[in-house]
């Protein structure tokens, strides 16, 4: 399962490299003296980039054994030169702002290889048009989806997750082509983080094996996408300057988590908590019954001995203490859920923890102030997160009783 979710994820990723008109992430460009220092994967030059992301794609549909691996690579080099930087990759000078390595599952360069921009590495011809480049990744997903459903459901389900999660960066096109006259296009961020995908890829997360992520992985996930879809369905924040470079961030924390394993709890900041009293609302509307109960049985026992030595009726010391009795009485059957209530607590702990995990894990943009006033301070921004979050379709599994 695996190996298709990385499957998945790079063919999104290497899809949209090769659009021209396809996100471009900035990059750490290293100081140039000395010339020869060594890069880290997020410093990397485009070409350098591109080719590794174009290598992880065959390396993760040959870990599949997919029985058409090798056609796939003769075409993929038809229209993507392995070696070569390929059609949209931008080359830019070392020193210059350009493209990073993405999040994607691809291997390191071999010893030895010529780097992509080295004189003379271009392609004797031009790349070929990006329709003929579409249409390769078009029907080739077609075949995936196909190939993994009749092996797996589960594997097809994976394929998709990792493809849906990465497109909410690489599907993402130029601003001046989010509208069409019939509505968002394909290529906004409406469309990428709406509704309907947001709820796809819920479900798909909920169905990942879980052994192979932290449990609160899929829900924290899940939270984050709804933060996000409130900024795509906001007109005015999604036009946030900084948009593009928070949602890559975003992009590589879910690969972090889903690809490579990472403990999401290990995002959390030192002594962070959450800033709303929801838990304590929630935990009042679980527990009112035996608050309730708590409550009348101490006031009941309480007023039979008080007037038990006064000079009240004793009709009165009757009805209190016969109901003190039957209080107790309750209160000993109730005593019988001790394992349910616990089950309770448990849940919401795991619920609030999932709560600051997903926030620790969500970074949107900051909503720039606009007509109508809002946008505020970090705390008001912090408390908007934190209920964004919660509208989350899923929750952690709640262990069984000991």
């Amino acid at each position: 399962m695996g190996a298709a979710l990385r499957l998945g994820w790079a063919v999104a990723e290497v899809r949209g490299r090769a659009w021209p008109d396809g996100p471009r992430p900035g990059r750490a460009v290293p100081p140039l003296d000395p010339p020869d220092v060594l890069p880290l994967r997020s410093q990397r030059r485009p070409s350098d980039a591109h080719r590794e992301a174009l290598r992880g794609l065959l390396t993760g549909v040959e870990r599949l054994r997919l029985d058409r691996h090798h056609r796939f690579a003769d075409e993929l080099a038809a229209v993507l030169p392995v070696d070569g930087a390929g059609p949209g990759s931008r080359e830019a000078p070392a020193s210059g702002p350009g493209d990073t390595t993405a999040p994607g599952d691809a291997s390191a360069s071999a010893p030895g290889d010529a780097p992509a921009s080295a004189p003379g590495d271009a392609p004797d011809a031009g790349p070929p048009p990006w329709a003929a480049t579409a249409g390769f990744f078009l029907s080739w997903d077609a075949w995936f989806q196909d190939e993994l459903a009749q092996r797996d459901e589960a594997l097809a389900n994976a394929y998709l997750l990792g493809r849906g999660l990465a497109e909410c960066y690489w599907g993402l096109g130029s601003e001046a082509a989010w509208s069409t006259a019939s509505g968002p296009s394909a290529v906004s961020p409406a469309f990428l983080l709406g509704a309907d995908r947001r709820r796809e890829l819920s479900r798909m997360l909920g169905r990942l094996d879980p052994a192979m992520t932290h449990e609160t992985t899929p829900a924290a996930i899940s939270g984050s996408l709804e933060a996000w879809g409130a900024v795509a369905e906001d007109e005015h924040w999604h036009r946030a300057p900084d948009l593009r470079v928070t949602l890559y961030e975003q992009v590589r924390r879910w690969y972090q988590l889903i690809i490579l394993g990472q403990d999401p709890t290990t995002l959390i900041r030192p002594y962070a908590k959450l800033t709303g009293v929801r838990g304590i609302g929630r935990a009042a509307r679980l527990f009112w019954p035996q608050a309730v109960l708590f409550i009348t049985a101490f006031a009941l026992v309480t007023g039979f001995f008080t007037v038990s030595g006064g000079s009240a009726p004793t009709w009165v010391t009757s009805l209190l203490a016969t109901s003190g009795f039957g209080v107790f009485v309750a209160a000993g059957l109730l005593a019988r859920g001790q394992s349910a209530a616990q089950r309770l607590l448990t849940r919401l702990r795991q619920d609030a923890y999932t709560d600051l995990v997903a926030v620790s894990l969500t970074t949107v943009p900051e909503r720039p102030p606009g007509a109508d006033g809002r946008g505020g301070d970090a705390r008001s921004a912090r408390s908007r997160l934190e209920s964004l979050v919660r509208r989350r379709a899923l929750t952690p599994p709640t262990p069984p009783p000991a």
